[in-house]
């Protein structure tokens, strides 16, 4: 069934079970796009890539940086995270009702609010929109944490292509029929910046150890990119969530793991040999499956949209997919290792 109001799909969403039910509805584009939203994040990384001819190895010099986040409601450890969160934004009946003062003071809270040729007006340029997020969101999301005085350099975000995915997870699974629901677009974004910068923001956060109430955000952590390269669909130990996630170790959203997999891939300029290799030394490192499959259905995409986001060819994320333990794929050729 379409419906035609934001307010009747909520009820019907009210109305139906978490789960099957839930997705069924939001299959419908026309009923998704009534509470569709965008988000963003930017994942920040230092090092250079080693030129050992043994990829695990050649990035063992490339680190990141992680929000150890908490679940706002509970409390509890959430997993972990680049730094971001969803857009704010301005309705357009209210900013055309709104006088130039009120204006002035949303630019730098709504992402939607730009000044243009000396006035103060609302954009639905998402290229905009979506660098304005990830500006706002790593100021918030730091000054959280006690860290006030860090400015990203906004012509250094690059953003991660993924074509058009979906984080609709709270909608269907999570969402308790209280306050506001959305159904997520999400943009990733990386950064190079330097170790010391991360040393610096990661010390910091030990440091001033502060969590303000109701934030996510409990600490800013330096890991290896390696490390992080596992760190989805960990189904061991007993600090589990109810969707399957270690609540300390695995990122909450697939959509920021994969974007570790895509600057990998870019580290080691797409090398489907080099990649596939690698996928191969982290598997053999990890008790529970590195799977694209699991991550990119959970983004309502396929092995295809892991390939294009890899920029490398479908039969080598298949390969990598299906790859047996114990063998590589080098020049084409299956060799055991």
């Amino acid at each position: 069934m379409i419906y035609k109001t934001r307010k009747d799909l909520i009820k019907a969403l009210k109305d139906a079970p978490k789960g099957e039910k839930r997705a069924q509805i939001l299959s419908i584009e026309q009923n998704r796009n009534l509470i569709k939203n965008s988000g963003a994040n930017v994942t920040l990384y230092s090092g250079d890539v080693l030129d050992n001819n043994n990829p695990i190895q050649d990035l063992d010099n490339i680190h990141i940086g992680v929000i150890q986040r908490l679940n706002a409601k509970t409390g509890y450890p959430d997993g972990i995270g680049a730094l971001g969160g969803l857009s704010e934004r301005t309705d357009e009946d209210e900013f055309n009702h709104m006088d130039i003062h009120q204006k002035q003071q949303l630019l730098g809270q709504k992402d939607d609010i730009i000044v243009q040729n000396g006035k103060v007006v609302l954009t639905n340029d998402i290229n905009i929109i979506r660098i304005n997020n990830v500006m706002r969101e790593t100021k918030e999301e730091l000054g959280n944490l006690g860290i006030y005085n860090f400015n990203l350099d906004k012509n250094q975000i690059h953003l991660i292509q993924m074509e058009d995915i979906r984080d609709d997870n709270f909608a269907i699974n999570i969402w308790d029929n209280k306050g506001d629901v959305w159904c997520i677009t999400p943009y990733c974004h990386i950064l190079k910046t330097t170790e010391q910068t991360l040393d610096i923001l990661a010390n910091r956060s030990a440091d001033i150890h502060k969590h303000e109430q109701n934030s996510e955000a409990a600490e800013y952590k330096k890991i290896k990119l390696t490390q992080a390269l596992k760190s989805f669909g960990n189904c061991s130990g007993n600090n589990k969530l109810e969707d399957g996630r270690n609540a300390n170790t695995d990122y909450r959203y697939p959509h920021e793991w994969l974007a570790t997999w895509a600057l990998a891939s870019d580290l080691l300029h797409n090398d489907e040999n080099k990649l596939t290799l690698l996928y191969k030394q982290i598997q053999l490192q990890t008790p529970w499956k590195i799977s694209f499959k699991n991550a990119a259905q959970k983004m309502g995409k396929d092995l295809d949209f892991v390939a294009k986001t890899l920029n490398i060819s479908l039969q080598a994320v298949e390969n990598m997919e299906n790859l047996p333990a114990g063998t590589v794929l080098i020049n084409s050729h299956n060799r055991s290792i």
